[in-house]
């Protein structure tokens, strides 16, 4: 516990930290990796390798693949120095702490997750360590029970819970106002591989796409109802630290249950950072009708072979802050949303995600699908790099609502996961549940590169429900700018007015 008074003292020297090797974590049998002269761990999960550091300073990365490498990229290209490959390796710096996707010969990938050390600090008088409630943490029994007294008891006498290293394995658990989480590094809270400790809300019935094939739907509305971490009704929560929380969601949702990983659920003044957030068994990080919410520096890794594993859902959600993050996803990115889950529903304003690198086999920045409220406004997406994603800016309303003040700044679709639709940019009204309109969107300083083979779309309804007044600022495409319509690719349908491309 020493390690964790000072936090980022494990592994620290001359600038760079190195993380704790996850029991039973797979090693890559693909990759070896070193930084500053220092093996790190490279760790293989799912159908992707990764690595994670901490660092002050510029660092050297070698990078060993098993097989020659003939064409490599790193993305984004902006903080990387001197790369060049020579036989099976690969060699780069980085200038500062981010998020790189490392691609080698056109199909392996490797993550390279970099942080900025932890300044927090607590002192012994602060904190309650989970072991001291004598849970076991080898993660062979379901602590789920016992995990819960210590939460409520923590909160009771205003301290810091903190998970020391350890595997925690246990279903839904509920987190309380004022809750102080701290899930250090070395440590894992694990999901459950049983259906049965998911339980849903009131008993409510959720898809299944197992059991109940005829009555199933993706619609988020009643598509699920249980999740691993419930936020509920709570205020001035905080769950940080350099952990991870994984649902054991592959197993889980085949067995036919959605739980999402978090959700946070009709509450206000809650912070998550720092984490990584992985394996959902449905949409990773639910946000269902709160407010000030702030998401920093979470690495997100889904299974790209689960169904419906979205990143980030702000769903009636007002003043919402994701920013600096990472999410590898199966679904969209970001997807921001009025569905009336479990009836709670609210115009969704002022929604901010910032300086974040993305990839998914969907849509990457997106409003929609689910837009049951009367407006949703105020929403920038900015400086963020989408390494692929089938759609990079989507909007899509699809149940009714007012799609109004939407910006997207500065962001970077670098090119096209080849999936069906295969759209830069897509916007589209339909009449699911009622009609709405899409108005005032600024398209500024952004670029698209390679790939979007159906070029992009725009798509009003009728005469009442159109898109009106978007504005395209400096946009590139394919590195030139874009002036007309043409060079974008860009077709419409005679319910779409007032586009304009600029300078």
């Amino acid at each position: 516990m020493l390690a964790f008074l000072s936090l980022n003292s494990f592994g620290m020297s001359k600038g760079l930290g190195l993380y704790t090797i996850p029991k039973g974590a797979e090693k890559s049998n693909l990759f070896n990796t070193t930084v500053n002269g220092k093996e790190v761990f490279t760790e293989k999960f799912k159908d992707v390798n990764y690595v994670r550091f901490s660092h002050t300073k510029a660092v050297s990365i070698l990078v060993k693949s098993a097989e020659d490498i003939s064409s490599f990229r790193i993305s984004p290209q902006k903080d990387i120095i001197s790369p060049k490959a020579n036989g099976k390796s690969l060699e780069f710096s980085i200038s500062k702490p981010g998020y790189y996707v490392v691609t080698i010969n056109n199909k392996e990938k490797l993550f390279v997750l970099s942080d900025t050390p932890d300044k927090d600090k607590l002192k012994k008088s602060d904190f309650i360590d989970v072991k001291s409630y004598n849970i076991d943490f080898t993660g062979t029994t379901i602590v789920t029970e016992k995990l819960q007294n210590a939460i409520n008891d923590a909160i009771s006498k205003n301290k810091t819970l903190v998970f020391s290293a350890g595997i925690y394995r246990t279903g839904t658990l509920k987190i309380g106002s004022n809750a102080r989480i701290y899930i250090a590094d070395g440590a894992m809270i694990k999901g459950s591989e049983s259906r049965n400790d998911y339980p849903t809300d009131g008993g409510k019935k959720e898809s299944d796409h197992i059991n109940d094939k005829a009555n199933y739907t993706d619609n988020g509305e009643t598509m699920t109802f249980s999740r691993l971490i419930l936020i509920d009704n709570a205020e001035n929560v905080k769950i940080w630290g350099d952990g991870v929380i994984d649902g054991s969601g592959s197993i889980v949702r085949a067995q036919g249950k959605p739980a999402n990983l978090i959700r946070i659920r009709n509450s206000k003044n809650i912070e998550l950072k720092g984490l990584v957030l992985r394996d959902p068994a449905c949409w990773n990080t639910h946000i269902l009708k709160s407010e000030n919410v702030v998401i920093r520096n979470i690495k997100m890794l889904n299974d790209p072979n689960v169904p419906n594993t979205d990143g980030f859902d702000p769903d009636a959600s007002k003043n919402v802050l994701i920013e600096d993050c990472f999410a590898y996803c199966s679904d969209d990115n970001i997807a921001i949303k009025t569905t009336n889950n479990g009836g709670l529903l609210q115009d969704c304003e002022n929604i901010k995600v910032n300086n974040c690198v993305f990839l998914t086999r969907k849509s990457s920045l997106k409003v929609g699908t689910e837009t049951k409220g009367k407006s949703m406004r105020n929403i920038v997406f900015s400086n963020n790099y989408v390494v692929e994603a089938d759609r990079g800016l989507a909007l899509y309303c699809y149940d009714g609502a007012t799609f109004e003040n939407i910006q997207f700044i500065n962001n970077y679709i670098e090119r096209n996961y080849p999936d069906s639709r295969r759209k830069a940019i897509h916007f589209e009204i339909k009449n699911r549940n009622g009609a709405g309109t899409i108005k005032n969107v600024l398209i500024k300083d952004c670029s698209i590169g390679e790939g979007f083979s159906k070029g992009s779309e725009m798509l009003g309804l009728d005469a009442n429900h159109t898109i009106d007044g978007v504005v395209f600022k400096n946009l590139k495409v394919d590195g030139e700018l874009c002036l007309q319509p043409e060079k974008l690719r860009l077709t419409t349908n005679k319910f779409v007015k007032n586009i304009r491309f600029e300078k």
